[in-house]
């Protein structure tokens, strides 16, 4: 079934219940609509869904309906990169969670809260909170929850470089889907491990495990995770060089999001198209398919994403050698990466400001720049450090052993 056709069940369903007067089943069919527009991306709808179900949980005094709507609505602001607003609302639902002694609510509280730090680059911060969510289900038969802190753990420790230790999380949740024959656990865990042995370089192992997600939701029918599949199967093939078959990946994968009406995975798709043709030196259809990703996170008011297009934008017009451009699109990027707090975003942007101040000769404003990112990637613990640390070794070797220090000699402290 469609979002589009579920969608139209639950309007059905919602109109009976309105026309009978019954304030639970309003409720929950405010619920799931509400749900149900956040995963096509239809954010604003989706929050409209959820204020009403928050207002019908409030006048009922129903705790357990006015948790599920504060987190939800969290998780809408969090999407769309409004990190504070997103954390208020999982801190109202983990403050009612404390209040009524419920345990199972305080470790989702400390979950979401998780992710919101881990949006921002704070993983240490991310890693205590999913921790203490993580030791509240530990010693509980909530077997479910505990599969998605590993997952979520595994996940973290793969952003900040870790790879052996988000390999031991990442297991831990693969082995407890196995456990409990959970087959939508078992195909997220083969992926997410299939992503960190993707980002040591180990790019046919990682192949194998993706492979075995996608036959996994295939097999049970989860054409959303089949998309996902997709996705990572393309960024696998285009990091091998095979840009043909990674474009093909790509396109299926945006087949099923078109399909089931899922924007933001549709904007993913045109984001991965879009380097395709940036790498192949085909900036001009690069744009159009960058520019497709941006109109959607326009629309969907996900800035998090719209940086990340801007970002991209900036790197073609830095190849075409239209350097005003590309400096424009940094710094729109930059400016909403230090307004959501995206440290990782920060560093990268910061980064690639420096290396067209490099392109212009501009040796000292670039060596400036490439130390304050190579700061924030050391504090993050990630693999990034690498590429600066090359861009630094390119701008020595331009300006020479003699020139760069005389660079440095300048600008020691007085």
């Amino acid at each position: 079934m469609s979002f589009d056709d579920a969608i139209k069940e639950h309007r059905e369903a919602l109109k009976g219940a309105e026309q009978a007067g019954d304030m639970t089943a309003v409720f929950e069919s405010c619920h799931q609509l509400g749900i149900l527009h956040q995963k096509k991306g239809d954010y604003d709808t989706s929050l409209g869904f959820h204020h009403k179900a928050l207002d019908i949980a409030g006048q009922r005094k129903d705790n357990k309906g006015i948790f599920k709507s504060y987190n939800q609505i969290g998780i809408i602001h969090e999407r769309r990169g409004s990190y504070d607003i997103a954390l208020t609302h999982f801190q109202q639902a983990l403050d009612l969670s404390e209040k009524l002694g419920d345990s199972s609510g305080v470790s989702i509280g400390y979950q979401n809260i998780g992710i919101v730090h881990q949006k921002r680059g704070e993983y240490e911060r991310a890693l205590e909170l999913c921790h203490k969510a993580l030791e509240i289900k530990e010693n509980t038969q909530d077997f479910y929850a505990i599969l998605r802190i590993y997952g979520q753990i595994g996940l973290l420790h793969k952003l900040r470089g870790d790879y052996d230790r988000a390999l031991d999380f990442s297991s831990k949740a693969l082995a407890l889907a196995e456990k409990i024959d959970d087959s939508a656990g078992l195909s997220k865990s083969y992926n997410q491990i299939g992503t960190i042995h993707q980002s040591r370089g180990a790019h046919d192992t990682a192949l194998d495990f993706h492979q075995k997600a996608l036959d996994i939701a295939r097999d049970i029918g989860d054409v959303a995770e089949i998309s996902e599949c997709y996705h990572h199967i393309g960024i696998i093939s285009q990091k091998k060089g095979d840009h043909e078959k990674a474009l093909e990946f790509y396109e299926n994968a945006l087949e099923i999001a078109e399909k089931i009406g899922d924007v933001v995975e549709i904007a993913k798709s045109y984001h991965q198209i879009g380097i395709i043709h940036q790498n192949r030196g085909e900036y001009d259809e690069a744009l159009v398919f960058h520019q497709k990703a941006l109109d959607i996170a326009k629309e969907i008011g996900d800035i998090a994403e719209e940086s990340k297009s801007y970002h991209q934008i900036g790197i073609v017009y830095q190849n075409r050698s239209d350097y005003d451009r590309a400096l424009e699109f940094y710094q729109k990027a930059l400016a909403i990466s230090k307004k959501v707090g995206d440290i990782e975003g920060v560093a990268s942007s910061i980064g690639m400001i420096g290396k067209v101040k490099h392109l212009r000769k501009n040796y000292k404003d670039a060596f400036i720049d490439f130390l304050i990112s190579l700061d924030i990637f050391e504090k993050l613990g990630s693999p990034n450090v690498d590429i600066v640390n090359d861009l630094i070794t390119e701008l020595t070797k331009e300006m020479g052993e003699k020139e760069f220090r005389k660079l440095l000699e300048e600008m020691k402290p007085t």
